[in-house]
């Protein structure tokens, strides 16, 4: 996915979240837009003594209780969820298409079938994707042989009309996040085997995605030849970083 793409996507993210989250604190307030104009048309003067100054307050209702909990089943629409996302974009062999790109798949795609999988408990699925990519993604040199755990980030049909790797590159980000869900699944799923590739893969991106300059070590968006062009010249970009991930 292009810079630009990767900022888009992030940024409609973020304004959905900001929504929804500022909707969320507002009820839980008891500061619902319907509530902040109830005041009664036409206010009954209080039954007081003339001496004593009634307080304009009480011309309004007592507000709702604040609401403590989200009137939602979360486990019901991540289920719901990730039914409609795997019957529309994940083929049976586990290949996560991208249908407004010539029906290509990445990496980033392949790996967010895995997060999603694991959230989703849904091992058979997970297992699927994660098979199709190690099936099909995987880099090797000129000879064939196994060059590292990192997978090509693009994958579909070239200019002859041949599937396959159309770009052999890896992107950082995707392996990150792919590592990351094996780590999930090992955990959730108890397989060992899991949390083996995922140390292999990120072993590979130490080694191969990662650049010490003046004793500080920078990530790269993929391989250090693609990024590091000249001994003067790095490439960054911080879209690809995973505090979350990394701290995981």
């Amino acid at each position: 996915m292009s810079y630009n793409s990767r900022q888009h996507l992030f940024m409609g993210r973020t304004k959905s979240v900001s929504i929804v989250t500022v909707t969320i604190m507002l009820s839980q307030l008891g500061c619902a837009p319907h509530q902040l104009s109830r005041r009664s048309p036409t206010p009954t003067p209080p039954q007081s003594s003339p001496t004593k100054t009634p307080s304009v307050y009480r011309e309004y209702p007592e507000p709702d209780p604040p609401q403590t909990t989200l009137p939602i089943d979360e486990s019901n629409i991540i289920a719901e969820s990730w039914s409609v996302y795997k019957e529309k974009f994940i083929q049976k062999d586990g290949r996560v298409i991208d249908y407004e790109a010539s029906d290509r798949s990445t990496s980033e795609g392949q790996a967010y079938g895995m997060l999603r999988a694991v959230i989703a408990d849904d091992p058979t699925t997970f297992a699927l994707t994660l098979q199709w990519s190690q099936n099909n993604l995987k880099r090797s040199g000129t000879n064939g042989t196994l060059e590292d755990q990192l997978w090509v980030w693009k994958w579909g049909r070239d200019q002859s009309g041949n599937w396959g790797a159309i770009d052999r590159n890896f992107a950082s980000d995707a392996d990150i996040d792919a590592a990351t869900a094996l780590i999930l699944a090992y955990r959730r799923w108890n397989r060992p085997e899991y949390l083996d590739l995922a140390l292999t893969k990120l072993e590979d991106l130490w080694n191969l995605s990662t650049k010490e300059v003046r004793g500080k070590r920078y990530l790269l968006p993929g391989p250090v030849a693609a990024f590091v062009p000249s001994p003067s010249t790095l490439y960054l970009n911080p879209s690809y970083l995973a505090p979350f991930s990394f701290r995981l």
